[in-house]
């Protein structure tokens, strides 16, 4: 199991501190950034320090996991208590995990903006020995910054866009982005990632960004982009570049995909590397107790308690019914996905630990790798692409079915469900069966399913201030504002630049 852990860079990305009469002439303790980015090492390090941002996204953290505020808010999980982002009700820019979210965010922004700064001005002698390595790394912090900036613009639509480091107070209060802002940059970032990332890492380095992960979130941003401007342009892309993706494919078993022992599979494009504190496992960074200078950090682990209940997660977080009625009967996903023992409502993926799942741990530290891009999530919008270019409903069914035979022959005994779709008389019929496919694989995992119903909304194919979105919370309050969250209160109050977003 691959993990990301704590190596940062000793006070390298942090602007310079104040200072009196009385230090001014001490020398520094440890090194300075003047010392820092000189050799390859020393920009790998760097390297592995955007890498490390990432996992605060999904570890526990002091309680954050904020990664549930991708997963509350669609029609396919629900909870037996009340809260923000079951409701919407209460949502609004003083909820810790929107501030978290937002936090993590511009510090992972910070860290890949420095890296490529540094890059660009001391790339001529910093990479004397490894020459090929500066593209390279060019490439990964360009890739980790577009996926922060998608993710930005799947929580807050109108949060700032920071391109450049930041090193004066007059230009650390950005303006709000406005349309598909954040998605243009991504797109611009991954294209040129493309060029510089390898198509694959070595034994000791799986799990670092490779082509084949820009090319997945490029595909990915393109067709989303293209839902909220109607841009043929961008879906046609998105199929050249779903094409370009090489040696992947899916894997025999969709519960494959959540084997703790199965990671960085074949139907992998990315992963959250998650570690626990047993050891390093992770050939590519340090694990912390090997470094007691960065072991205040603590370990990079992906935290899924809100899907058992534990004292941390509080309640529960279970199917709906909607998304249970959704399932054929008979589909093998609905039991891989769904504990059958408790009427399919908790959540298994990841989670279990029986033996579909070995070594799966649901607490604090758990070293299941979260799959961020996979395979099926790329053959499907595919299909989407295809349909919504006004080409061949049956090529985009034949993707579909790929996803859908995989599926049934999951099953212990490999069953007749789910069955091969037959090609429907119309784009829009083609489309309803893509999306409730997407629903079906993606279930649970990574707001796929919010982000769909959200990009729809906001291109006005469908209205969900009308949805089932089949929640128990009496107090469930959807308005069409909150497609895009909240920007933290304190961020809008110490930014002369910053507005609210509207409804909050």
């Amino acid at each position: 199991m691959k993990r990301i852990t704590n190596y940062m860079i000793s006070g390298a990305m942090l602007l310079a501190l104040s200072c009196n009469d009385d230090t001014i002439d001490l020398n520094p303790i440890g090194e300075t950034e003047a010392d820092f980015f000189q050799s390859e090492a020393q920009m790998q390090q760097a390297v592995f320090g955007v890498y490390q941002k990432l996992g605060f996204f999904y570890q526990w953290n002091a309680q954050a996991y904020v990664h549930r505020a991708d997963l509350l808010p669609s029609d396919d999980l629900t909870r037996t208590g009340s809260g923000p982002f079951e409701n919407f009700e209460a949502l609004d820019g003083n909820n810790g995990i929107v501030g978290d979210i937002y936090q993590y965010s511009y510090e992972l922004l910070a860290r890949a903006n420095t890296l490529l700064t540094k890059i660009e001005e001391n790339g001529e002698f910093a990479y004397s020995i490894e020459p090929d390595l500066k593209e390279v790394h060019r490439g990964e912090a360009l890739f980790l910054r577009s996926y922060v900036n998608f993710r930005l613009w799947n929580t807050f639509g109108t949060a700032p866009l920071v391109t450049e480091r930041i090193t004066v107070l007059e230009d650390a209060f950005p303006p709000n982005t406005t349309g598909t802002e954040l998605l243009d940059q991504a797109v611009l970032d991954l294209r040129e990632a493309i060029s510089g990332l390898p198509e694959a890492w070595d034994e000791e380095n799986v799990g670092r960004a490779t082509k084949n992960s820009a090319r997945g979130l490029l595909q990915k941003i393109l067709v989303f982009r293209g839902t909220v401007k109607n841009d043929n342009a961008d879906f046609t892309e998105a199929i050249n570049v779903f094409n370009s993706i090489n040696s992947v494919s899916l894997m025999p078993n969709y519960i494959d995909n959540f084997d703790v022992q199965k990671e960085n599979n074949a139907e992998s494009l990315f992963e959250l590397q998650a570690e626990d504190n047993v050891g390093n496992l992770n050939g590519w960074l340090p694990i912390a107790t090997d470094d007691p200078e960065f072991a205040a950090i603590g370990e990079i682990n992906a935290y899924y308690g809100y899907y058992i209940g534990t004292f941390v997660a509080g309640t529960t977080y279970l199917a709906t019914p909607s998304l249970l009625n959704a399932y054929e009967t008979g589909d093998p996903r609905l039991n891989l996905a769904f504990d059958p023992a408790d009427e399919n409502q908790n959540v298994r993926k990841y989670v279990s630990t029986d033996e579909e799942i070995p070594g799966a741990n649901p607490n604090q530290l758990s070293a299941n790798n979260t799959r961020i891009l996979r395979y099926a999530d790329a053959l499907l919008l595919n299909a989407e692409a295809i349909v919504r270019t006004g080409g061949s409903l049956s090529d985009a069914i034949a993707l579909v079915n790929q996803v859908r035979e995989r599926a049934r022959n999951s099953a212990e005994t490999p069953s007749a469900v789910p069955a091969d779709l037959t090609v429907p008389a119309t784009a829009d019929e083609a489309l309803e069966l893509i999306f409730n496919e997407r629903r079906l694989e993606l279930a649970a995992e990574e707001g796929h399913r919010w982000h769909d119903l959200r990009r729809r909304h906001i291109a006005g194919e469908i209205d969900l201030t009308n949805w089932d979105f089949s929640s128990p919370d009496p107090t469930f309050n959807f308005q069409p504002f909150n497609v895009y969250f909240p920007l933290p209160e304190n961020e809008v109050i110490q930014s002369p630049n910053l507005n609210q977003n509207e409804g909050y």
